[in-house]
């Protein structure tokens, strides 16, 4: 039995939502421009690498999987020490919002059957 239930291509899935996420979800619980267009900068990587990863959903599908998750591993460290930048540790909504998405991300790397054979 698998208990990695997430495969390649719902990771995929999730990586485009979680970038639909970092884009809107700042405006919407009033950060400071700044701190959107940081949140806005982020999502445009995530978005882009997650298209070009190799699943069933991307369009250009030129980075391996094994990559991606290292990507995924550097990309949730980095969200995780945001939380100490000041635009984000002022505002509680953000603080609570940046700490979900990196909560989500780990869960989501976690669960996801990264090997060919599984």
């Amino acid at each position: 039995m698998n208990s990695r239930p997430i495969s390649k291509t719902a990771h995929g899935l999730i990586d485009y939502a979680f970038a639909a996420a970092l884009f809107s979800v700042p405006k919407a619980i009033g950060c400071k421009p700044k701190t959107v267009n940081l949140y806005r900068g982020i999502a445009a990587e995530v978005f882009l690498y997650g298209a070009m990863s190799k699943h069933k959903l991307a369009p250009l599908p030129l980075i391996p999987m094994k990559v991606h998750k290292v990507i995924d591993i550097v990309n949730l460290s980095m969200l995780s020490l945001l939380t100490s930048y000041k635009g984000i540790r002022k505002n509680p909504k953000a603080v609570c919002f940046n700490l979900t998405m990196v909560a989500m991300g780990i869960t989501a790397v976690l669960l996801t059957r990264w090997k060919k054979h599984t």
